[in-house]
């Protein structure tokens, strides 16, 4: 194996994950009984991935695209990853940091084009307050059952609404108190909007060209994965599942897509957990890969931008980089030990966290114990 500060070396000559070679899918054979966990966790399908920086170690999905359908799901199919977008909208932030457009601690009132009707209470916030969750804002006060109504309803693009969101929450106060960690997805809409505003790019554009395309994920996109995919499966009253049509009324309105929305395949989500261990491979640097991943707070724990940071897992060997979340059909998890070289990823075509949870369990006690450690990677 390469020694892994020629391999950071190398790849970060590299200008695209076009030029990096495709990642070996080391074992096939099944390490855990995925199969059984489907069974015992009552969902329709799992899927894992587990990564290194170099290769696939394990892909594996299990179940069927539709609870009592008779379709399998394959490891071609995409996944809804929900709040796991965050990851993905914090690093488009810093490729634009990178690429000079933005600066890591700018000012609202000092971006350009200005801001017009910025009130004094948001002047001095910055983009990070809002993709660290510490603006102040309230999902429960903002994404109300009416709200969530008029904006399926609403036929104007995602970037027009995202600008009078914008519009609307920079004219008034924060909800609560700025610099508390409020989680929610109103917090993801503004910076979307800020750097459409910025950058003069639709954010679903901006996620193609400064992510997608880097990484070669043809088969990304927004929204639940349409055609031959699985389904989604929302939890019933009675504790039952139903499949959710993708496409339909149920879809959640494109205005959440930069905190809720993407679709992409295992493989392609795994990518870019290889790139976060290859030192950003080149697409991100180091110094930006360290900004999103350390708490916004500078506490030894916490959530940074995007991802939850923490240093209490034995197994990790060091720091570990969490996410987790869905929406009403779908549930995914994704742990990140840059100390082991390792990176895991469990998804449900169902609303079942624990389901995730067991597998990733799984795949640890499977994985974890013979993966090289390599201390000297910190975060």
């Amino acid at each position: 194996m390469m020694h892994r500060r020629r391999l950071v070396a190398s790849l970060a000559t590299l200008g695209g994950l076009a030029a990096l070679p495709v990642p070996a899918l080391a074992r096939l054979a099944t390490p855990f009984d995925l199969k059984g966990l489907v069974a015992k966790e009552q969902v329709p399908a799992l899927g894992v991935i587990v990564v290194t920086s170099t290769e696939i170690k394990h892909l594996e999905v299990q179940g069927h695209r539709r609870l009592g359908g008779v379709a399998p799901v394959t490891v071609k199919d995409s996944w809804a990853f929900g709040d796991h977008t965050m990851g993905l909208t914090s690093a488009i932030f810093a490729r634009l940091v990178e690429g000079g457009r933005l600066g890591w601690n700018a000012r609202l009132e000092s971006l350009s084009p200005t801001l017009p009707g910025i009130s004094a209470a948001w002047r001095t916030a910055t983009v990070e307050t809002f993709l660290a969750h510490r603006s102040g804002l309230d999902d429960t006060s903002l994404i109300t059952e009416a709200w969530l109504a008029q904006r399926q309803a609403d036929r104007r693009p995602a970037r027009v609404q995202r600008a009078e969101l914008l519009a609307q929450v920079l004219a008034g106060e924060p909800g609560a108190r700025p610099g508390e960690f409020l989680p929610g997805r109103t917090n993801y809409m503004v910076a979307a909007a800020l750097l459409e505003h910025v950058s003069g790019q639709v954010y679903e554009d901006l996620a193609k060209s400064e992510a997608f395309d880097w990484w070669g994920a043809t088969d990304a996109g927004f929204g639940p994965p349409l055609g031959d995919a699985p389904l989604g499966h929302r939890r019933l009253a009675s504790g039952g599942l139903e499949p959710v049509a993708a496409g339909g009324g149920a879809d959640a309105p494109a205005i959440l897509n930069p905190a809720s929305g993407a679709h992409m395949t295992l493989s392609e989500y795994g990518r870019f957990l290889q790139l976060m261990l290859s030192d950003g491979g080149g697409w991100l640097k180091p110094t930006s890969l360290s900004h999103l991943a350390r708490p916004w707070d500078k506490g030894a724990t916490g959530y940074g931008l995007g991802w939850r940071f923490s240093d209490d897992a034995e197994w990790a060997k060091g720091p570990l980089l969490t996410q987790e979340g869905g929406d009403a059909a779908w549930q995914a998890q994704a742990v990140l030990a840059p100390g082991r070289d390792l990176g895991i990823i469990a998804v449900a075509n169902a609303d079942s966290d624990h389901a995730c949870r067991a597998a990733i369990d799984a795949a640890v006690k499977s994985f974890a114990e013979d993966a090289p450690v390599f201390n000297e990677l910190k975060f």
